[in-house]
């Protein structure tokens, strides 16, 4: 969590009204707010880390454009950008994100409820940044996952998230991370290990859903020599490996139950006895558990332990789906980019805006990982130097994503708005609350809602 309350500077030199729209705005993510209209105080505020997000207009005093965006980032690179403009275009969007902008939202009414979700998503990733720099040196070998954990983002879903993985990196309690295949959970368990105090220590992994109930009793608890066919000398399971370290247990809701009532044991006595043994020893490692299924479903159908369950939930922490967090989709993929160019020496010209739309718009079953070998699909493939249209685009992407045939923009629009409106309406408390998000009055919000049609889906208060 960042140190204090947040502070954001919006520089923006338009007419009063305008100016005070975003200063509210910024003021309703919780962050104190100053006000400047020129680039010179934004690089001073930047240079001192005065800030911790910086809302920009992109015709200002005295710069405008790509400078805008360009010398901000010179300044301090660390500090998020939102460009929030009614100077702006596609291109103009496309490139700003190109340069290292956080988000781009343009001051009209269909994209202006973006502005305080964008803003949030910026403060939650200068809380990562705070966070990773607080914490301990971590080994050499694990700085690539430090650098996976960034990838993961801190959007408005992403940030308590990562706020919650720091509290557990500050305790010893077993965490308990749920989330769909391909979210990250591993990453995030990494994270949680090297922030902690056994971060000196070996982090080991065990998918229980990979080996043989046999197989995974020698894995995790050692055997010794002669206890069965095979066994010509002793060997110590992961938790005696792991030590003063962290043990993850990958898909820990496909375990057998054999192999539960012995993790039970566990994590209720911190002892171990191997196969073949009739003794039992102490065990320090700490358990991480992972999986992809609900537990409290699997506990509520019989097939995982209720009492193991609430072992290892004592610090749960869902990671959710990229479909759920779309604002962190763009940087992902511009992130992605940069570093696979790198990586094969190979450049593009970046991405068409039609292609950006697209890889918004797509659901991303797979995740987080989906989209990362996507990208890198993209730059091995396409011709070097070559823009990245949706040609390009893997056939499932195109396919899941194309609009009904011939289908006129102005229903398109009207889809997309009545959507949103309902979400709104559905998670927030009032209609006053919804029509703040949106960035409208409650006035225009009923008006809204009597020309799309919308019926709120409850009795919302007034």
């Amino acid at each position: 969590m960042l140190t204090g309350t947040p502070r954001v500077l919006v520089v923006d030199p338009s007419d009063e009204d305008a100016r005070r729209t975003v200063e509210v705005a910024s003021s309703l993510t919780g962050a104190i707010v100053r006000v400047t209209d020129c680039l010179a105080e934004a690089i001073r505020s930047a240079r001192n880390e005065t800030t911790d997000c910086i809302v920009s207009e992109l015709r200002l005093r005295d710069a405008s454009g790509e400078r805008v965006v360009r010398s901000i980032r010179h300044a301090n690179a660390a500090v998020p950008l939102v460009i929030a403009t009614r100077h702006g275009s596609e291109p103009l969007a496309a490139r700003s994100i190109q340069l290292g902008a956080f988000d781009y939202v343009t001051k009209d009414g269909e994209d202006w409820p973006r502005l305080v979700p964008a803003i949030e998503g910026a403060l939650g990733q200068a809380l990562l940044r705070q966070v990773a720099h607080a914490a301990p040196v971590v080994p050499k070998e694990l700085s690539s996952d430090e650098a996976a954990i960034a990838d993961m983002r801190t959007g408005r879903s992403m940030a308590p998230v990562v706020a919650l993985a720091q509290r557990a990196a500050e305790s010893g309690v077993p965490v308990l991370l749920e989330g769909e295949t391909g979210t990250g959970k591993e990453v995030l368990a990494r994270s949680i290990h090297t922030r902690s105090a056994r971060r000196r220590g070996v982090f080991l992994v065990q998918n229980c859903a990979a080996l043989t109930d046999s197989l995974l009793d020698t894995e995790l608890f050692g055997h010794l020599r002669g206890a069965f066919t095979g066994a010509d000398r002793d060997r110590r399971g992961l938790f005696a490996e792991a030590s003063d370290g962290t043990v993850l247990l990958d898909e820990i809701g496909e375990a057998p139950s054999g192999l539960q009532a012995k993790l039970l044991r566990v994590l209720q006595n911190a002892e171990v006895k191997a196969v073949g043994s009739d003794r039992s020893v102490p065990v320090t490692a700490r358990i991480i558990a992972a999986t992809n299924r609900r537990l409290e479903d699997e506990v509520a159908a019989g097939r995982f332990r209720s009492d193991l369950y609430y072992r290892l939930a004592v610090f749960p922490i869902r990671v959710p789906p990229l479909r759920e967090r779309p604002e962190d989709i763009l940087p992902l993929v511009h992130r992605f980019l940069r570093r696979f160019e790198a990586d094969e020496r190979r450049t593009t010209s970046g991405f068409a805006p039609e292609t950006l739309d697209l890889l918004i718009r797509y659901p991303w079953p797979g995740n987080v990982r989906e989209l990362e070998h996507e990208v890198h699909r993209l730059v091995l493939t396409a011709s070097a130097g070559h823009r990245l249209h949706p040609q390009h685009l893997a056939p499932r992407i195109r396919a899941a994503v194309a609009p009904p045939p011939e289908e006129p923009l102005v229903d398109v629009l009207r889809r997309v708005e009545m959507a949103v409106i309902r979400e709104r309406l559905h998670h927030l408390p009032t209609k006053a609350a919804a029509a703040r998000s949106l960035g409208i009055t409650r006035e225009a919000l009923y008006w809204k809602m009597r020309r799309l049609g919308v019926v709120s889906p409850r009795v919302v208060g007034e």
